[in-house]
């Protein structure tokens, strides 16, 4: 009689396939947990820009007219809303008007608490307008002559009196920021007309050869704002402004700057 053919051994399933489908299972719901975070991060991000435009434009002056535009940066939202502070909130307006005069705008904050009562770290911001702003920052005194826009230079008319006879004449002068002021060093003499053989040679010089004027500028900035650079061309000026430790709830616009005397 043939023996019973010997049991054949049935081949286990390795559980090997098992962990790594369970592993592909876990990499996919994390990836999707994380896309959801992002985009729920990036819609907080969105609401939370939103709110901080509508708060600040109805704490504008009401002869300030301007759409702003608020970015935080500084990485993902949420982490930063929970540790109470964000690294990065830039704001930004083209083509507002204050006062009838048109400017642009970019400032950007650093260190920026929830807390209302708190302050920020540090705000720096571009202002940026044409020869009105620039007229209207830069108030020379006395007539106050009208400033003109060149290339790295502002100018403006004035004139003296040489041997009874009036000669008008256009000081063209280089600009430099000082914190509260900016100054004004003569770099050409541009004569009216001519007077025949009158010699300027000696007008001309003493303008040249004279000191720079000086032009206080925190008398029409909020205190604690210092004017770090000043850019001139033919179109534009744009003044680099910063300040550090400013209210959250933003500078006593009422409370204007004053210059270091001498």
């Amino acid at each position: 009689m043939t023996g019973l053919p010997e049991a054949q051994e049935v081949p286990r399933r390795r559980g090997g396939r098992r962990v790594a489908m369970v592993f592909v299972i876990v990499v996919v719901i994390v990836a999707i947990l994380g896309v959801a975070l992002w985009l729920a991060d990036g819609l907080i991000r969105g609401i939370a820009q939103d709110s901080v435009e509508d708060v600040l434009e109805s704490k504008l002056p009401g002869d300030v007219e301007a759409e702003l535009d608020v970015a935080i940066g500084g990485g993902l939202f949420l982490p930063q809303a929970i540790s109470g502070e964000f690294s990065e909130v830039t704001v930004t307006t083209e083509d507002a008007v204050a006062n009838g005069i048109p400017f642009d705008l970019v400032a950007t904050a650093h260190g920026v608490p929830l807390d209302e009562n708190a302050a920020i770290d540090h705000v720096s911001a571009v202002v940026s307008g044409g020869e009105d702003a620039a007229n209207a920052l830069l108030v020379l005194g006395g007539a106050d002559p009208d400033l003109s826009l060149g290339d790295g230079t502002l100018s403006y008319e004035q004139s003296t009196s040489i041997l009874g006879m009036t000669v008008g004449y256009t000081l063209v002068t280089e600009p430099e920021a000082h914190g509260d002021s900016v100054t004004l060093t003569p770099v050409d003499v541009e004569v009216a007309s001519s007077f025949g053989n009158l010699d300027l040679t000696g007008l001309v010089n003493r303008l040249l050869g004279g000191e720079p004027l000086s032009v206080c500028v925190a008398s029409s900035l909020p205190e604690g704002i210092s004017v770090d650079a000043i850019d001139v061309t033919s179109r534009e000026v744009a003044l680099t402004l910063s300040a550090d430790d400013v209210p959250r709830s933003g500078p006593d616009l009422a409370s204007r700057g004053t210059c270091d005397a001498g």
